[in-house]
């Protein structure tokens, strides 16, 4: 049981006569986000599991200048500078959503990703010519030295999937991949609309992940393959619900599935929050429908095979195989109320 409150950034990725795969079964009304668009979506369950998608453009900070401090309305009034996801410091780092050298990367082999398709629920749809999107809810301090280092121990590996070369990841690859998909998603999940200034990692984990590298309890990483040069992302908030004896349901956590792509690479990273009045029972991690993603995802954590040979069989650009099976693997049912990490309806 869900509402659609995430983002999403999709560069040069689905036309819009390209649904996720052929006959597929997400409705009609859903294929816009295959359009490259940050737009926010609706909400489904999922058999007892609920699914909620919406997406967003990047929200960069506005100030404005008073007029006449004296008489100025509070409305009027610069917004406060709010602290960094990691830590205390003061957030306004303009931390690029894809590294640097990636937008370098892209510019010196003359790859072409068209504008950058941004839509806001029925507004109509925006061209945007600059991809090189920042956010600034970071500070300073932890983009230029935890994180920087977290990009540079990937970097090597990504310069391989930005060109579609095959390799081989061992366990101790995957572990820093997962890192990056994790900080990632944290990162993400912070430009998205707020409800009640809420994001859905929670303080600790983010500073877990800052002071450790610590991936937050309950949280499952996949890498994959593309068959196209893409850059982009696509996040889900989704609420998960139980089944009681009389047939009713009951909402038991939340959850958070964020897709990212860069080059050929993609990673999807899902996390579950359970509600503390139901941590003792020992819920299992929810599952999505078996679709086509099963054998083309490897797992990284928490699971971790021996080796993994890079690329796995890749994600298509529509077709039996089309990646929107990937970004849609935790959706299906019917809309649903907003829902917040408290189980409060909004």
């Amino acid at each position: 049981m869900v509402f659609d409150r995430h983002k999403a950034m999709l560069h040069s990725f689905f036309s819009p006569e390209n649904n996720p795969g052929g006959d597929s079964p997400i409705r009609q009304s859903d294929r816009c986000i295959l359009i490259d668009v940050l737009n926010w979506r609706s909400a489904s369950i999922i058999g007892a599991v609920g699914l909620a998608v919406a997406i967003v453009a990047i929200v960069l900070r506005k100030s404005k200048k008073e007029a006449n401090p004296v008489v100025a309305k509070a409305s009027d009034r610069p917004a406060p500078v709010l602290p960094c996801i990691f830590c205390d410091k003061e957030s306004g780092s303009e931390e690029h959503l894809w590294p640097d050298w990636v937008h370098r990367f892209i510019r010196e082999h003359g790859i072409d990703l068209g504008g950058l398709r941004v839509q806001e629920g029925p507004s109509p749809e925006i061209i945007d010519d600059d991809l090189e999107k920042t956010i600034n809810t970071v500070c300073h301090t932890c983009n230029n030295t935890w994180m920087s280092r977290i990009e540079h121990k990937n970097r090597s590996r990504f310069m391989l999937m930005l060109q579609n070369a095959p390799f081989t990841i061992d366990p101790g690859g995957m572990k820093i991949l997962t890192e990056w998909a994790v900080k990632t998603a944290m990162v993400q999940d912070s430009i998205k609309p707020r409800i009640g200034n809420e994001n859905f990692y929670t303080r600790e984990e983010r500073v877990a992940m800052r002071e450790r590298l610590e991936i937050p309890a309950r949280t499952r990483v996949w890498i994959g393959a593309l068959d196209g040069f893409h850059l982009g992302s696509h996040g889900t908030d989704f609420t998960m619900a139980a089944t009681k004896t009389d047939g009713g349901k009951v909402r038991i956590g939340t959850g958070c599935a964020n897709t990212i792509y860069m080059g050929y690479f993609v990673t999807q990273v899902v996390t579950e929050h359970i509600y503390p009045e139901y941590q003792a029972l020992g819920i299992p991690e929810i599952q999505p429908p078996v679709g086509i993603s099963d054998s083309r995802l490897i797992q990284t954590y928490p699971k971790v095979l021996k080796k993994a040979n890079w690329p796995s069989a890749a994600f298509t650009n529509g077709g039996p195989n089309g990646i929107g099976y990937l970004l849609y693997r935790w959706r299906q049912g019917e809309k649903v109320s907003m829902v917040t990490k408290d189980g409060i309806e909004r």
